[in-house]
């Protein structure tokens, strides 16, 4: 079997499902292509790791004749889109001439949450839900030529494709365990707690910091972010030295960094946008073993109970309790949910586990629909 996975991805990005699954554990039962855009080349490229790189330009018209120059496209039995749908238009017109399987991988609402940030700042309303209806409906047109559809969830599926009825598979974030540190019991004098990843309205991170500095408690909440918006300026306004803000780290300095703390923040709004993700980031602190301050999230209950993760509503008077509760555990207890969580982590979202299944769909898809 052989197939071309193109993505929305830049040259120099490191995608962690894309790379765990596509440009890792798939290559190792079939034939795989990767596609990525840049924005500095020229002319397209494919690499000897069967990485093709083509100008951006190519993104809204013309891939499927600027990729069979590189490789012969008649010879691809699936190809799977992400998120571009501009992509997804032009392999749809080019599908009866290089007889392949189309496959949109959509992999968070990018539509929806354009929509759902102008009700949340109440600008523009009108026109954002004109646009949003008029954008879905031909994105939904262009969904239901496919051949199958990849999700993040149940739920996604569930939200945003329930009135559409064809092959779909779900395909969650999930974690590559080769060459990483672990956690080991620390002694922290003061209780070490860390938040990685965006810091936004929409997070309402300020709110969880908020209602950590009510706290009178002794702790150290330390963000690495790449953000850096009216949010990030809130917070270190806020003044209270126990909370800090970093820049971001790459992964595997970050990686290392992580094993230092006791406890790790994946509180995210319970709202249509966040219902249907799959939070990357605490999956990582569960891949080293770092229990997490959670909420109550289909993801989050789907995988953890109260003997792997501390629940609590996403409420300041919730998270102050919660926090309290935690900072006064003793440090096997934290040590022990964070083994839990990260065995849970293990069977059911290593990406090894998850390229397995997919390959298994795609293969299965593949013999059940041969042109």
């Amino acid at each position: 079997m052989k197939i071309l996975c193109i993505t929305d991805q830049s040259e120099n990005s490191n995608h962690s499902s894309i790379e765990g699954i596509f440009g890792s554990y798939l290559k190792e039962r079939c034939e795989v292509y990767i596609v990525y855009f840049s924005k500095t080349l020229g002319q397209s490229i494919i690499k000897s790791n069967n990485k093709i790189y083509i100008p951006y330009s190519y993104k809204r018209k013309n891939i499927c004749k600027e990729l069979n120059n590189l490789i012969n496209l008649k010879e691809v039995d699936i190809v799977i889109a992400r998120n571009f749908f501009s992509v997804l238009k032009d392999l749809l017109k080019n599908k009866t001439t290089y007889n392949f399987r189309i496959g949109f991988w959509h992999s968070f609402p990018h539509t929806f949450r354009r929509f759902f940030e102008a009700q949340e700042e109440h600008k523009a309303v009108f026109r954002k839900t004109i646009e949003y209806k008029l954008k879905t409906h031909l994105e939904k047109k262009l969904a239901r030529q496919c051949d199958f559809l990849i999700v993040m969830s149940e739920e996604f599926k569930k939200t945003f494709y329930q009135d559409i009825i064809i092959d779909y598979f779900p395909l969650p974030m999930g974690v590559d365990f080769d060459s990483l540190p672990s956690c080991r019991p620390n002694n922290n004098a003061t209780r070490k707690l860390i938040y990685t990843g965006t810091v936004d309205h929409l997070r309402e991170t300020d709110l969880v910091a908020e209602a950590l500095s009510e706290l009178k408690e002794d702790f150290v909440l330390d963000i690495y972010t790449q953000s850096d918006n009216e949010i990030t300026r809130k917070i270190k306004s806020m003044g209270d030295k126990r909370i800090n803000i970093y820049p971001a780290l790459p992964r595997n300095e970050l990686f290392r960094k992580i094993t230092d703390y006791d406890i790790g923040i994946g509180l995210i709004p319970d709202n249509r946008l966040y219902r249907v993700s799959s939070p990357t980031k605490t999956l990582e602190y569960y891949s080293l073993g770092l229990p997490a301050l959670v909420n109550y999230l289909p993801e989050y209950v789907s995988l953890f109970d109260n003997e792997s993760a501390f629940f609590c509503d996403f409420t300041k008077e919730s998270i102050k309790k919660t926090m309290r509760e935690i900072l006064a555990a003793p440090n096997n207890r934290l040590f022990e949910m964070g083994a839990k969580g990260k065995q849970v982590i293990k069977e059911q979202r290593d990406y090894k586990i998850l390229s397995e299944k997919l390959y298994d769909f795609l293969e299965r898809f593949r013999k059940e629909h041969t042109i």
